[in-house]
């Protein structure tokens, strides 16, 4: 891909996971044999967040947390309430921890997460025995239960 509004020298970018929809070239009346996109770019495929204006990426949450071993499984929840965003990580123990354990670790990931992520504040709740999802493949851990992002048209 590439800007044509360069002139001198133009700017080409591979992999750069961007969201786009293809317009197959045999559908140009005027012949045109490389690809063109529909609409510019759409989004991004990446599974970044931006919550308050801060990125948060699952993957560096899942470094956080994996740090635990009394953790067993873990969910980010993404929610907004009025015009703030919100971001909890729901922490489920394995079964041999003991309850005790709990306030320690909440402490140390908190500070953790805010640590990684500019101050973000993370609420923690904890989860209980069984009470998570498990998956086989590919995890979703993050639950983005915002309807549209701020300014979005509806």
């Amino acid at each position: 891909m590439t800007s044509f509004g360069r002139g001198a020298i133009p700017l080409i970018r591979y992999r750069t996971g961007d969201l786009v929809c293809k317009v197959p070239a045999a559908t140009c009346a005027c012949g045109r044999t490389f690809d063109i996109y529909e609409g510019g770019i759409l989004g991004r495929v990446d599974d970044m967040k931006i919550i308050r204006g801060t990125n948060v990426y699952p993957r560096a949450i899942e470094a956080i947390v994996r740090e635990f071993p009394a953790v067993d499984e873990f969910q980010t929840v993404i929610t907004r309430e009025g015009t703030r965003d919100e971001i909890t990580l729901r922490v489920e123990l394995k079964t041999n921890a003991p309850h005790e354990q709990w306030d320690s670790i909440s402490e140390q990931l908190h500070r953790q997460l805010a640590l990684a992520h500019e101050g973000l504040n993370f609420r923690l709740e904890r989860a209980g025995n069984g009470e998570l999802p498990r998956f086989e493949l590919k995890a979703k851990r993050t639950v983005d239960l915002r309807d549209a992002p701020i300014g979005a048209a509806p």
